[in-house]
């Protein structure tokens, strides 16, 4: 990688310098319809009758509160915020997340976002995701692999079976394509 131009920014740790910045939503995005809400409840509805029956009360409230979050997480929309990488670390907004404590990174689509993910060496958060512009995708290829290993993160055992539940119990309508 030598004769980069930006490889004199991270061998230079006298002062900070930006190496990219930019400005995107602070979480992944999904404006979700009508038909969504009304089959969601639909089926915490039935659960719910269910687990009543069997005298389960807590889980039908512990249920009924993460279809509340998930309510206002899809119907307030995020806000803007700063993305920084600097030749310390990287910013998300005013939180810093230094180069010795980030361990690996990847790209993945959430919802209807590009996000970048970065995995991390604290107890909390663990992971650590950024919504990001997919114009800027190669360039930020580019700046992390310099630094932290660039991964293929394989599914989980629990993203093959939100993803089994999603084809298979579509909460809303599928576009056709032709």
């Amino acid at each position: 990688m030598k004769g980069k131009k930006d490889d004199y920014i991270f061998t230079d740790p006298s002062e900070e310098k930006t190496v990219f910045e930019w400005v995107a939503a602070e979480r992944a995005f999904k404006n979700r319809d009508k038909d969504f809400w009304v089959t969601a409840i639909s089926i915490l509805v039935i659960v719910g009758i269910i687990l009543f029956l069997i005298g389960e009360s807590m889980l039908i409230i512990a249920l009924c509160s993460i279809l509340f979050l998930y309510y206002v997480l899809s119907t307030v929309p995020p806000q803007n915020v700063n993305y920084k990488i600097t030749n310390r670390g990287l910013y998300f907004g005013e939180l810093n997340y230094t180069w010795d404590v980030l361990e690996r990174f990847w790209f993945k689509n959430s919802l209807d976002s590009e996000m970048m993910f970065i995995e991390t060496k604290l107890r909390f958060p663990r992971q650590i995701s950024f919504v990001i512009n997919p114009a800027d995708k190669e360039k930020l290829l580019d700046i992390m692999k310099r630094k932290i290993p660039l991964t293929e993160n394989p599914p989980s055992a629990m993203d093959k079976t939100v993803k089994w539940f999603g084809n298979h119990l579509p909460l809303e309508k599928r576009q056709k394509t032709q």
